[in-house]
C-alpha cells in the first residue's frame, strides 16, 4: 500500500513539474497580437526569439515604424490611409505570430 501511494504521490509530482514548466514557456496570445504589455519574463522570452531572428525582428520594427509614418501622414488619401494602415497592421501581427510561434503554441 505505502508503494502505491509512494508511487501515486510521484507521478502527481511529475505531473505537476511538467505542466509548471510547460506553462512557464507560454506567451499569453494577447502579448503575441500586441493587445496588452509583455511581462517582464514573456519580453525575456520575447528577446530572446527577435535574437535567434534578426531579419524578422527588423521587419516587424520596419512595419512598426511605418505604421506610426502612415498614421501621421495629414491626408486620408481618399480612404487608402485606412486601408493601408489595416494592411500593415495585419502584416505586423503575422510577424509577430511567426516570431513567437515557439513561445505560444509550446514548441
Amino acid at each position: 500500500m505505502k508503494k502505491i501511494i509512494l508511487m501515486f504521490s510521484f507521478c502527481m509530482l511529475s505531473a505537476a513539474f511538467l505542466f509548471a514548466q510547460h506553462s512557464a514557456v507560454m506567451l499569453n496570445m494577447d502579448v503575441v497580437i500586441g493587445n496588452r504589455p509583455p511581462a517582464p519574463n514573456e519580453l525575456r522570452m520575447m528577446k530572446a526569439e527577435e535574437n535567434s531572428h534578426p531579419n524578422v525582428a527588423k521587419a516587424m520594427h520596419g512595419i512598426e515604424r511605418s505604421m506610426k509614418f502612415l498614421h501621421d501622414a495629414p491626408d486620408d488619401f481618399g480612404g487608402h490611409k485606412a486601408q493601408a494602415e489595416s494592411d500593415l497592421r495585419q502584416a505586423y501581427v503575422s510577424l509577430r505570430k511567426a516570431l513567437y510561434f515557439r513561445l505560444y503554441d509550446g514548441h
